[in-house]
């Protein structure tokens, strides 16, 4: 084996290992899964977790009790002028495909802005997106422990005065997908449309 051979080998197990640690530190490699071309966590990931947020109807729920199937659930809030209404449209999108496959999943919708995201105005925005839609909201320090545990950002922009009832939220844009007991499995960004992401999650649940 000739000296430069050796020299690429070895760079190239290098990045093999540098790969691995990065993607292992937030989904650890117990459990990894082939989907396609896809490797996903298989329900032992760092990320996500159990939670206690408030329903519209203004009752305390327990993740571990509400989600018993299959869960997409988006970080956002109500008032959000494009992105959120596109996001949430392409998820439920995504489990009516699934729905005629006879694959059952749950939209949940996660308010970052419980401020202005009172039980009614969230009442109203999950009728109007999809009957099925769960919205969900807390305290201030319940959304944000939420957020953290999914490694989601979202906060007030800088862009306008702080006191604008108006004002517009910077956030994070992915929908995490977890299995019925609220595991991980994967997350999808704004990219994969709504039947690529039917694709995957039916890939993903049929493991």
């Amino acid at each position: 084996m000739n000296k430069r051979l050796i020299i690429v080998i070895s760079i190239a197990l290098t990045l093999a290992s540098l790969v691995g640690i990065l993607f292992g530190f937030f989904i650890q490699p117990s459990l990894y899964h082939e989907c396609g071309n896809n490797i996903v966590a298989g329900g032992n990931s760092q990320l996500g977790g159990q939670f206690k947020l408030t329903d519209t109807k203004g009752r305390e729920v327990n993740s571990e009790d509400f989600i018993t199937k299959p869960a997409l659930i988006y970080f956002g809030y109500s008032y959000c002028p494009d992105v959120c209404p596109y996001d949430l449209q392409r998820n439920v999108l995504a489990v009516d495909i699934l729905q005629d496959d006879g694959i059952e999943v749950l939209p949940i919708f996660i308010t970052i802005d419980p401020e202005r995201d009172t039980l009614e105005r969230l009442k109203e925005f999950s009728s109007f997106v999809h009957p099925k839609l769960r919205a969900l909201t807390g305290s201030t320090n319940e959304i944000h422990q939420v957020m953290k545990l999914f490694k989601v950002y979202g906060k007030k922009s800088k862009e306008q005065n702080m006191d604008d009832t108006s004002y517009l939220m910077d956030h994070s844009a992915f929908t995490y997908l977890v299995d019925s007991s609220g595991n991980f499995i994967d997350y999808f960004n704004r990219k994969v449309n709504a039947e690529e992401m039917a694709d995957k999650i039916s890939c993903y649940l049929n493991l």
